[in-house]
């Protein structure tokens, strides 16, 4: 099944979304610039889960979060690279279990010490790097991850709980996980990589780097390479490198130095391939092989890897939503259920600019503007596009499904008992979901321009067939003001009715042509002035008679306790689960996922 939301909202004066000049996103479309805000804008403002560990607001765990984050907290995800802390925390509180046989405490720290730097490698960095990163990372001393992460509740205990499951069961694979070498070579991979040298020289370096982050001569011959050395020089003698590779203590900042080796190394390898060759040899500087420091790799590794993996499996409703990507083994990939579409204006738009000036109140009298800028903005009715899978998102909820053949109990607990929860918890979260796309605004600039304004309409659209359809092209043709065309009704004479009246023609044309099957849903908080009609049509194209697209349209957008019924517990009811808004709209706040 496919549920489809097709919004007409109209913005005054705004800048919701800015590029990188600070104009508001532009496109062409139907060959005229339209206004636009992004997919990534839009799925940010309506489930911006606000910043648990603010530190103004200690009382406020979701503290500036949002209409739909309120309505689902306990089963709300967080997109951090905090991941590291999280699981040092549940270290922390995990302490009684974390012994094992013989070990002393000093054992125990060192092991917390280790996990929380090797998970600090468990997402690899993409994307372009952050301005101003090392900035940023100073203000931040907690453990992080080069990546951001995509988690959900009680994900991080989850994944301690297995780790220390599997310290047991898996004792030579859980010591390659938290190798010091291991560790290290997962921060210098991705750092040769973003060098010139080649494969080969790649490989070589990367077998080599540990041995020349614990070889003090080789360390410091790369660090006078680096264009920072005078800023370093002090460091080199608190580094922690040694002449002996076996006895050093485990670096003070891993990450940093295997950036410095990688970018050493790049320069070297352009000056000159023998002393390359040299610095990156296996062997002494009398020719003695070295020793090998690095573990290697246990055979069954893959499944200490997969039962990782396996814990983080049953994700957030933001999560099952939007889906989760990773550069990492051991997080798991997501999916995602719903595609949200750029929203663009129905008509075209030209950027405006807005010059102001700030006065100094304690300035002197005729001294001018104490400040002169400007600001652009424009005003823009846009269209904005939702599709959602459902079976994904219940399959999403869910978990994976036992084979009926290998875990026949499994497989019937899962039909009776997890499907249907995850189908109660799925419909609530379409239904705050429709209730936050139509209230939630995006924030850009909205104290300089308070741009909140409600949708005029909303057709929602249930399909069995999984075709999905964006309706933007009953706007390629930009839909005009007043009087264009000039047999418009009167209450099409406006830049919302001309826009409703487009889609309303557009959508019946397209399910005619198609032989689309499925149920629509209009709601309007105007029903008398945007009823959703479309013109029947004479072979000349001229107008004959008003229809409605559809007979079930509502005035109400619903979902409020004590509140009339409308849109959102129609949807709901229409979805064929037996079950009503008012017992499945808590579903997100029962309890938390494990």
């Amino acid at each position: 099944m496919l549920i489809e939301i097709h919004m007409i909202q109209n913005h005054s004066p705004s800048n919701l979304n800015r590029d990188d000049l600070g104009a508001p996103k532009t496109c062409v479309f139907g060959g005229v610039t339209r206004a636009r805000i992004s997919s990534q804008c839009l799925k940010r403002s309506i489930r911006n889960p606000g910043n648990p560990e603010n530190p103004d607001d200690p009382e406020s765990p979701r503290k500036g979060g949002s209409m739909f984050a309120d309505s689902v907290r306990t089963v709300l995800g967080e997109r951090t690279k905090m991941f590291p802390w999280l699981v040092e925390k549940e270290l922390e509180k995990a302490q009684g279990r974390f012994r094992a046989g013989n070990e002393t405490d000093a054992d125990i720290e060192k092991q917390k010490k280790g996990i929380v730097a090797a998970c600090r490698t468990i997402a690899r960095a993409e994307g372009k790097a952050v301005s101003g990163k090392k900035e940023k990372q100073q203000k931040d001393k907690r453990p992080q991850t080069p990546q951001l992460i995509f988690i959900g509740p009680a994900q991080a205990r989850s994944f301690v709980e297995k780790l220390l499951e599997l310290k047991q069961s898996m004792r030579s694979c859980y010591e390659y996980f938290l190798d010091p070498a291991t560790v290290f070579e997962s921060f210098l991979e991705p750092e040769l990589a973003k060098t010139g040298l080649t494969e080969e020289q790649q490989e070589r370096a990367l077998k080599a780097g540990w041995r020349i982050r614990h070889t003090e001569g080789r360390l410091a011959e790369l660090r006078k390479l680096l264009p920072s050395q005078a800023e370093t020089d002090e460091a080199d003698a608190t580094s922690g490198a040694s002449k002996d590779p076996v006895q050093s203590p485990p670096p003070i900042d891993d990450e940093g130095i295997a950036s410095e080796i990688a970018a050493g190394l790049a320069v070297l390898a352009v000056q000159g391939s023998e002393r390359f060759s040299q610095i990156t040899s296996p062997r002494g500087a009398r020719g003695e092989p070295q020793l090998d420091i690095k573990r290697d790799k246990p055979k069954e590794y893959e499944e200490f890897v997969k039962a990782l993996r396996q814990a983080t499996l049953k994700v957030s409703v933001d999560i099952a939503l939007f889906g989760r990507m990773t550069t990492s083994d051991y997080i798991a990939n997501t999916e995602a259920a719903m595609q949200v579409a750029h929203a663009i204006s129905t008509h075209a738009v030209v950027n405006e600019t807005d010059y102001w000036t700030a006065v100094d109140d304690l300035g002197k009298a005729g001294g001018g503007a104490g400040h002169v800028d400007e600001a652009q903005f424009n005003s823009a009715c846009f269209y904005k596009y939702f599709s959602l899978d459902w079976d994904q998102l219940v399959s999403n909820l869910a978990g994976p499904q036992p084979v009926e053949n290998e875990d026949t109990e499994g497989h019937a607990r899962w039909e009776k008992e997890v499907k249907p929860e995850a189908q109660k918890l799925a419909a609530c979260t379409l239904g705050h979901f429709i209730r936050a796309a139509a209230l939630t605004t995006p924030t850009g600039k909205q104290n300089s321009f308070a741009a909140n304004n409600e949708p005029c309409g909303i057709l929602l659209e249930i399909k069995k067939t999984k075709v999905p359809t964006n309706y933007a092209n009953a706007f390629a043709e930009p839909a005009e003001r007043i009087g264009k065309p000039d047999d418009d009704a009167a209450d099409e004479k406006s830049c919302e009715g001309r826009s409703v009246a487009c889609l309303a023609d557009h959508v019946h044309a397209i399910r005619k042509a198609y032989g689309i099957d499925s149920t629509l849903l209009w709601y309007s908080p105007k029903l008398w002035r945007f009823p959703f009609k479309y013109w029947e049509r004479a072979e000349d194209g001229k107008k004959t008679k008003a229809k409605l697209v559809t007979d079930c349209r509502f005035g109400v957008l619903g979902g409020e306790d004590d509140k009339p019924a409308g849109l959102v517990e129609a949807v709901v009811e229409a979805l064929g689960l037996n079950v009503t808004w008012a017992k499945v709209k808590d579903a997100g706040q029962a309890g938390v996922q494990a």
